[in-house]
């Protein structure tokens, strides 16, 4: 299956003598800390969220050939950067992959059936939150744990889940931290759940391996912001707009280097500290690539 990557047209600068000025990088930032900034989201307190249950991935949709190759190469990436990773064989899902060729009617049934699986929203926002917008498309129900091990779900409503350890856990409210710490609260942020929906017409011409790395990115990290290409080299420009040059059809280093960071920095670091070493990480992947390649 071959990919075939669209230009998308500049925006006219000046409209019914209104200009508009593009929006200017901080030449004071380089571009990694950008990208980290722009496309991996925090929650209110502040921090980045990853799994700390072990990840359990189930694909629908699709032949179960396709589906297993799919399901294979999440688990390979996540073991690769180190998250956990639920081995059994029957294990209970807590990433749901869903090829469907009318993805917006499967996001109004899970909206009607099951909206906390779309996770965290304010009201003015749940239209759109439950709007599929993309070839492929993924929401995030994340936790907050506080310093004495209580947690409640990030939602904009209250009442219990019923996790699926059959023990409840609270949804809204709010985590008992420790102040006085520039380093952190000593809370920490959590993936409990990933839902990703693919849209089976839109993806029927790319490579199988593109698609299984790309589902893999948005099943290990949340994230933001893709539907524009930037000038960082990842598989996430696979399904982005206006890319000038054909974009990866494999997971590369730095988006490697991203997810190992994210799984190895301190939980309960403060966001600053937790984007700051992620950063550091994927640049120095990069220098270590270049070097190696200059030999």
């Amino acid at each position: 299956m071959a990919q075939s990557a669209a230009t998308a047209r500049a925006p006219p600068t000046d409209v019914g003598g209104v200009t508009v000025t593009a929006e200017k990088k901080d030449p004071l930032v380089d571009k990694t800390t950008q990208f980290v900034r722009a496309h991996v989201p925090e929650n209110r307190a502040g921090q980045i969220a990853r799994f700390r249950d072990s990840l359990c991935v189930n694909v629908v949709g699709l032949p179960p050939a396709y589906a297993a190759f799919i399901a294979k190469q999440v688990v390979g990436i996540a073991t690769q950067v180190k998250a956990p990773v639920d081995h059994r064989l029957k294990c209970s899902p807590n990433v749901n992959v869903i090829f469907t060729p009318d993805p917006q009617a499967q996001l109004d049934d899970i909206a009607k059936r099951r909206d906390l699986l779309l996770g965290f929203g304010w009201a003015s926002q749940m239209k759109k939150l439950a709007t599929f917008e993309r070839p492929i498309q993924s929401w995030y129900l994340t936790r907050s744990v506080g310093t004495d091990g209580q947690s409640v779900l990030e939602l904009n409503h209250g009442s219990t889940y019923q996790d699926s350890n059959g023990g409840p856990e609270n949804i809204g409210g709010s985590v008992t931290g420790r102040a006085g710490s520039r380093l952190g609260a000593d809370m920490s942020s959590e993936l409990v759940h990933v839902l990703i929906l693919v849209d089976a017409g839109k993806v029927a011409n790319l490579k199988i391996g593109a698609v299984a790395d790309y589902i893999a990115l948005l099943a290990l990290s949340r994230w933001q912001g893709l539907e524009r290409c930037n000038g960082f080299s990842t598989i996430l420009n696979l399904m982005a707009e206006g890319c000038a040059q054909d974009p990866p059809e494999t997971v590369t280093a730095s988006d490697l280097g991203l997810l190992t960071a994210l799984y190895a920095t301190n939980p309960r670091a403060s966001g600053t500290q937790q984007r700051a070493e992620i950063a550091d990480a994927i640049t120095r992947k990069a220098r270590d690539i270049g070097a190696g390649q200059a030999r």
